[in-house]
């Protein structure tokens, strides 16, 4: 693809599960962030509602570029 030998491909699929629960890791501590805060919690509510569509939205993009690359 683009450039790329077969062996980055392969370290690429190789390392890219550990990137993601990485990358959802951190996305949990941010959600626990929101949940924390000193705020009504009507807000804390749909502030961390609109941070997980929003981070859907872009785990569905990279989802769909993942699978891209597999086939």
């Amino acid at each position: 693809m683009s450039g790329y030998s077969e062996k980055d491909w392969k370290l690429f699929r190789q390392k890219l599960p550990k990137w993601q629960e990485r990358h959802m890791e951190k996305l949990c501590r941010d959600y626990l962030e929101i949940l924390h805060k000193n705020t009504q919690p009507s807000e804390r509510f749909w502030e961390l509602d609109k941070r997980i569509r929003e981070d859907k939205k872009h785990l569905e993009l990279r989802e769909e570029c993942r699978d891209q690359i597999w086939n």
